[in-house]
């Protein structure tokens, strides 16, 4: 089933992962090059902080084919719930994950079970996230405090 376009689905961005996201409808930004919404929606089946390319979180979604894709480097929106009938029904067919009680691979290594599975990255490590967050961080405090 084709999902069709709608700048609806565009609902409240997502900056911090929390477990009330576990199988929400999501879309992601535009990929480079370009990709169908069937490649950008889809549901959330487990999230791992920091785990992704240059300390982004790494993403697991489900989508409409299916399909388990690994997103990384990506902004993400919750769908609002006023679409999950509409969604529901092109998801009908689609496995419902549970990662409470199954382990997820990527890259057929670094199983994991749970929703969010904490940062690897140990407190004082740096990562290119972490140095985009902090700068960005000191220079909202400079503005805030003009």
């Amino acid at each position: 089933m084709i999902i069709k376009e709608n700048k609806e689905y565009l609902g409240e961005m997502i900056h911090n992962w929390e477990l009330s996201h576990k199988n929400r409808y999501v879309i992601t930004w535009h990929h480079q090059g370009g990709s169908s919404l069937e490649k950008r929606i889809g549901r959330v089946a487990q999230v791992r902080l920091e785990a992704g390319d240059f300390g982004s979180d790494s993403v697991l979604l489900r989508h409409c084919n299916d399909e388990l894709v690994q997103h990384t480097n990506q902004s993400f929106w919750l769908i609002p719930k006023k679409f999950n009938t509409y969604f529901d029904e092109i998801f009908k067919d689609v496995y419902l994950d549970d990662s409470e009680s199954h382990f997820y691979t990527i890259r057929g290594e670094e199983s994991e079970k749970g929703f969010i599975i904490p940062s690897k990255v140990k407190d004082g490590e740096n990562t290119p996230m972490r140095g985009v967050k902090a700068a960005i961080s000191s220079k909202l405090n400079e503005v805030l405090s003009l």
